[in-house]
Order: structure tokens, then C-alpha cells, then sequence
């Protein structure tokens, strides 16, 4: 079996007139030949596929058996949606979400209206372009805000916690002038960020594991898992597996966790962060239907590791999309 590793790789060189987490989301070389090393473990045959403008010739003169899909796309909030997409076009089985799944899990906003009421969301408001910031009134301060549809903390900083109306205002605005798009100011919750791993699909989706992400030291300023703090992780954060919190809120995560993977349409794998408040009551933030795989700190990896080693978990996307469609993998 011939399978494409469809991906978006980090430039060694990125333009200096982008944003310097412009490309945070696309996948480095180790972690492409980490994913390859995993599916040539099964006895297939792993080819790096660069997701651009070239891609559907790649793919097409490739004669591919299977695409491990991990491609963010380069543009626009729909962007994710392009590779499951292009793979239906070409009618090659994929792995992972398909368009649809992928581009309202990217859309913060629409993913919360998605998963609620079903699953807890906090108080939040999409500030666009022409928002004059009266809205923002109604809020509980502090709040979080954050690029509407960017992954990996992008856009998310120290100074990303707002403690007056007037202040999120001007953050949205600098969110919409550096990233082209809308903000989301959210309510920020006092309690522990807990983020959940889940693989397979149906009724057969089961958690992989579930990681508290706590600052390594104790401060009296909130703790935002920021994209410096994500840079800085091995000094910045501790994580603890399971996380430090009671057995009954473990499994209300739990379960909020699963009801919101499928409610959102995820498949094969999928990692949801949610962050609890005062009262230990847990609260959907958001969803990567597209978690990144990279060998040595992705979330996903650190929270399976205990008990699901890097080559099951990667193998095992690839089994799972197979079983789903009815592809026999070796």
C-alpha cells in the first residue's frame, strides 16, 4: 500500500514581512519522517506529498493507496478544508475529518454554537471589523481574545487576557489587523486547562488520555497557554497525567469531551481543550480536528504517551480511517 503523507512544511526561511507564528501550524521535517518511520512500521510504503498548488498532479500521478492527511492549508478560515476535499475530488481514501468537520472546527465561534448546549461553553462574543465594542459591555472580565480561526496559540499572548471592554476592543482590533479576521473575546475561566485526546470513530471513539496544562511556577498573574509559553514549554509548563482534579470532574471532561467530538463530526483522532472555573465545572474551549503529530512536544503525543507509544498512535489513525472506509491496511 502507497500512502501520501499530505502536509504543509515549515519554511526554513519565512518571509520577515509575515507574523512570527505565521506558519506555527505547518509540520517540521523530523515530524514528517517521524509519521513515515510510524507507517512503514505497518508495511506500507510512506511518501511525503507537500500540500500546494501542485498537490492534485502529486496525488493523482502518485497512484496512491491511502492519504495520511495532517495538511493545515495556507490561507483563509476554510483552509483545512482544502486537502479532505481535494482527496474527494480525486476519490482517494483519507484519513482524518472531511471538509466539512474541518472548517467549523477551525471557526471557533461556529464550533461553540455547534457543541452548545450540549457541552458547557463560556461567555463569549465574535468582535469583527466594524464592532464598535458596545457588546463587549455584557462580558465578565477578564476575558481571553483570540484570533477567531488560528491554531496553534497563534495570536495568543501574554497580553491576550483583557480586564476592561475598551482593552478587548483595541486587542480585537490588532487580532483583525495582523491575522485578517475576527476576534473572539471569551471569557476567562479561574480553573485548570485540561485537553483531551480521543481516537476511532462512532461508538467505538475512546479517550486516550486527558493532560492538566499548569505553569511551572506559582504566579499571581492568570496562566495562558500562549504561544511563548508553547515555544518555551520545557521551562514554562508542567503537565500532569491525569490531571489533578477529582475523579467526578474527570468524567464529566470525559464525557463532554466524546459528546463534542461527535457533535463536531471528528474521526480517526482528535484532541478538545477545555478549561474549568472557580467551581471546577468544566467548559469547551475548542477543538483540533487536525492535532499535530510532532514526535517531542505536541499535546496529543504527551497525553497518549503512558500508555499508547508514538508508533500506535500514529499507526493507528491510519487503522482507524481503514476500518471506517473499508480499506484493508496491512
Amino acid at each position: 500500500m502507497k500512502v501520501a503523507i499530505l502536509h504543509n512544511p515549515r519554511p526554513i526561511a519565512p518571509d520577515p514581512s509575515l507574523p512570527d507564528d505565521a506558519f506555527e501550524e505547518f509540520d517540521s521535517a523530523t515530524t514528517v519522517a517521524a509519521i513515515a518511520d510510524a507507517l512503514a512500521g505497518l508495511g506500507v510504503s510512506p511518501v511525503a506529498v507537500i500540500a500546494d498548488r501542485a498537490a492534485p498532479r502529486r496525488l493523482e500521478e502518485g497512484a496512491f493507496d491511502f492519504v495520511f492527511n495532517i495538511a493545515e492549508g495556507e490561507r483563509g478560515r476554510c483552509r483545512e478544508a482544502i486537502a479532505p476535499a481535494l482527496c474527494e475530488l480525486l476519490d482517494i481514501p483519507y484519513t482524518g475529518p472531511d471538509a466539512l468537520t474541518l472548517a467549523v472546527s477551525l471557526d471557533k465561534a461556529i464550533a461553540r454554537r455547534i457543541v452548545a448546549p450540549n457541552v458547557p461553553v463560556a461567555s463569549a462574543l465574535l468582535v469583527d471589523d466594524e464592532d464598535d465594542g458596545a457588546d463587549l459591555t455584557r462580558l465578565r472580565y477578564p476575558v481571553l481574545v483570540k484570533p477567531n480561526h488560528e491554531g496553534s496559540s497563534k495570536g495568543i499572548r501574554a497580553d491576550a487576557i483583557c480586564a476592561t471592554p475598551a482593552a478587548a476592543l483595541e486587542r480585537a482590533r490588532w487580532v483583525r489587523a495582523r491575522y485578517g479576521g475576527p476576534a473572539l473575546a471569551e471569557e476567562f475561566l479561574a480553573g485548570p486547562e485540561i485537553t483531551v485526546g480521543i481516537e476511532g470513530n462512532g461508538r467505538e471513539a475512546r479517550v486516550l488520555g486527558m493532560m492538566e496544562i499548569a505553569p511551572a511556577m506559582a504566579s499571581a498573574e492568570p496562566f495562558v497557554y500562549s504561544l511563548d509559553v508553547k515555544r518555551d514549554w520545557r521551562h514554562a509548563v508542567r503537565y500532569h497525567v491525569p490531571p489533578r482534579v477529582s475523579p467526578s470532574v474527570l468524567a464529566t471532561v470525559r464525557d463532554h469531551a466524546l459528546t463534542a467530538y461527535r457533535l463536531l463530526g471528528c474521526r480517526d483522532l482528535a484532541r478538545l481543550d477545555f478549561r474549568l472555573d472557580g467551581d471546577e465545572r468544566p467548559f469547551f474551549l475548542e477543538c483540533n480536528a487536525l492535532p499535530g503529530l510532532d514526535p517531542h512536544n505536541s499535546d496529543v503525543v504527551m497525553l497518549a504517551e503512558p500508555a499508547t507509544p508514538y508508533s500506535d498512535l500514529v499507526q493507528g489513525v491510519l487503522l482507524s480511517a481503514g476500518r471506517r472506509l473499508g480499506v484493508p491496511v496491512p
